[in-house]
């Protein structure tokens, strides 16, 4: 499948959009993961950094109805209702390095993707590293998965960042497990090799653009060990069989390379796969619906894609 979207990957801009320089220099100061702090203090730390971006995230139209749960297996989750009856479900997982973020971080983003989408989205408030290490958030997820599949029989799934990996490797184990099926997984900014640190992109874009690679060691290791497992880096497993995809990468990124390669991997493997990259944007900017008209407008072609999938044919 070719490469979609009004910015296509190849028409590199020479540096990030200004709005986006101006929210870099706003939000420098943020703590960040580093050994030896305490995981609890720095969490609320970075939690609260991550809600005070969300006045550019844009006012989602007002939705049917949304309801806190508990799975069966004990997970807090947030059901968003854009109707009464939906026939259909997005699982989102929130993004954080696998040790931060929750649902009220990513609250007002999965209220306008409920919104625009217009099928139900959950949330999810999956466990979270160093006190929880892989296996704990994707087994979680899946758990999630499985009983959601119960009410919903047209289920995709995405997430940001590290959400992205967790839903990537989700995808994996319904496949390989004989469970769910997917109508399609939305990867944005997503990190599918949690050991690979010597792209292009990791070079030039390392520090100073939202994401510094010289922490990423540290939160790798509270999550896994065993980086290696496909269950953690996705990109080094089996891709055959996999729904339908969808990755979004930002130029500014230092994951980017990751993810055009797991884009690539995906149509190796014959899975149908857009590829979407963000001109002059950084890991993330793009969930920031108000920060620039263009990144609205991307947004919404983007959660057009996904609830194109949505309205295929029932899968069989």
């Amino acid at each position: 499948m070719t490469d979609a979207g009004p910015n296509r990957q190849g028409d590199s801009v020479a540096q990030p959009l200004p709005e986006i320089v101006e929210l870099l220099g706003a939000v420098a100061g943020d703590p960040i993961a580093t050994p030896g702090v305490s995981t609890t203090d720095l969490r609320a730390l970075c939690d609260a950094g991550v809600i005070r971006l969300h006045r550019w995230v844009r006012e989602a139209r007002a939705l049917h109805d949304v309801k806190d749960l508990v799975s069966p297996g004990g997970v807090p989750v947030r059901l968003y209702l854009p109707s009464e009856a939906p026939l259909a479900l997005h699982i989102h997982l929130h993004g954080g390095g696998w040790w931060m973020g929750s649902i009220a971080t990513a609250d007002p983003m999965v209220r306008e993707l409920a919104a625009d989408l217009r099928v139900a989205v959950l949330s999810v408030d999956y466990p979270l590293a160093p006190e929880n290490p892989w296996p704990a958030a994707p087994e979680a997820v899946y758990e999630v998965l499985a009983w959601m599949a119960e009410s919903y029989d047209r289920i995709s799934i995405g997430g940001e960042s590290a959400g992205a990996n967790l839903a990537a490797v989700v995808a994996l184990m319904a496949r390989d497990r004989g469970g769910p099926r997917l109508v399609a997984q939305w990867l944005d900014v997503p990190a599918v090799d949690l050991g690979r640190y010597d792209d292009p992109s990791m070079s030039a874009y390392g520090s100073g653009y939202g994401l510094e690679v010289a922490h990423l060691p540290a939160m790798v290791s509270w999550y896994a060990d065993d980086l290696a497992h496909p269950y953690v880096s996705p990109l080094r497993g089996d891709l055959a069989g996999l729904p339908p995809s969808i990755v979004t990468v930002a130029q500014f990124d230092p994951l980017c390379d990751q993810g055009v390669a797991y884009a690539e991997a995906l149509r190796a493997a014959d899975v149908p796969a857009s590829l979407i990259r963000a001109e002059g944007h950084v890991h993330g900017s793009t969930w920031l619906t108000a920060l620039t008209e263009g990144t609205g407008a991307w947004h919404d072609e983007v959660v057009a894609m996904l609830a194109g999938h949505h309205a295929m044919e029932t899968v069989q």
